[in-house]
């Protein structure tokens, strides 16, 4: 079921005043796939006229589980490939920067974040207002048990925007789905994706009641969230599906709403020696083929 929400212009008036990011940060990886997630980042900073920032992360190749079972020469081997290979990475991603950020009307800085993890890590996030990241399918070689982006998820404090591989730079957020389940995260992802929703052409706000208890909605489930909404000058309409299973009716709803982005909040726990997803976070993260915009 959908229904078109609008906002009383008698009543309050729907546009309104939206702070737009002016620093924007795009982690990049020594592997492959990241050229279409520079370009996206650098047409969002032009959008907002924002701040843009590129790190390119490299690991500490002990963190390489392969690395622990090389001794000798094939030790030494193995670092000289290792340091080739994340040169040769650096300088194309580094070329590929500097060509975006030529002549552009945005300001922009090259970061190379060199064998850092944890909290150091995280601060490239932190000084920032969004943080754009690839797909955690797409890092599944990485040296560490978490993806990058699932690090930056649950523990970077800041919204994050994953970007498929191959989605192109011109399509950013004109048709967004916002999925609603009345908890703190998904407040926050919304929130957080506020600048992109107010300039978008349609948000479907989808609520998946049989999949949460019903309190959690109020008595009309999402109707007071798409109130907020259009009172912010959103273009939403309420969707409310069936299922038990948000996670799938999500991308269910991007497919047949041809959206261009999926605003959640991340749902799961992250600690130093445990990482669980949420079972539609999971879900989501594994088969979305849309940007993604996640906060905690």
């Amino acid at each position: 079921m959908s229904l078109w929400w609008h906002c009383d212009s008698s009543a309050s008036q729907c546009e309104t005043d939206v702070m737009f990011p002016k620093d924007l940060v795009v982690f990049l990886e020594p592997h492959p796939g990241h050229s279409q997630r520079l370009a996206f980042a650098a047409s969002l900073a032009k959008r907002w006229q924002a701040h843009l920032i590129a790190t390119f992360v490299t690991q500490p190749l002990a963190l390489n589980p392969h690395a622990g079972f090389a001794v000798g020469t094939a030790l030494s081997e193995m670092l000289a490939e290792y340091q080739t290979g994340t040169a040769a990475a650096l300088a194309q991603a580094r070329a590929e920067f500097d060509h975006l950020a030529d002549r552009r009307s945005f300001t922009s800085e090259w970061r190379v974040s060199d064998n850092e993890t944890g909290e150091l890590l995280m601060l490239h996030a932190r000084h920032a207002s969004l943080a754009i990241l690839g797909p955690p399918a797409s890092q599944s070689t990485a040296a560490t048990t978490l993806s990058l982006s699932e690090r930056m998820i649950f523990a970077s404090g800041r919204p994050c925007l994953l970007v498929p591989t191959e989605w192109s730079a011109e399509r950013i957020g004109g048709r967004i789905v916002v999925g609603w389940n009345g908890g703190r995260e998904a407040t926050r992802a919304i929130a957080d994706a506020m600048p992109l929703l107010t300039a978008a052409e349609t948000v479907h706000l989808v609520v998946v009641p049989d999949a949460r208890i019903h309190a959690l909605y109020g008595e009309d489930p999402g109707a007071d969230m798409a109130t907020h909404l259009a009172r912010q000058g959103v273009p939403v309409v309420l969707e409310r599906c069936p299922g038990d299973d948000a996670g799938a009716v999500l991308l269910d709803r991007c497919a047949a709403d041809g959206a261009d982005m999926l605003v959640i909040g991340a749902m799961g726990r992250s600690r130093i020696s445990e990482f669980v997803l949420g079972g539609a976070t999971r879900t989501i993260l594994d088969h979305v083929r849309v940007p993604v915009l996640l906060s905690r």
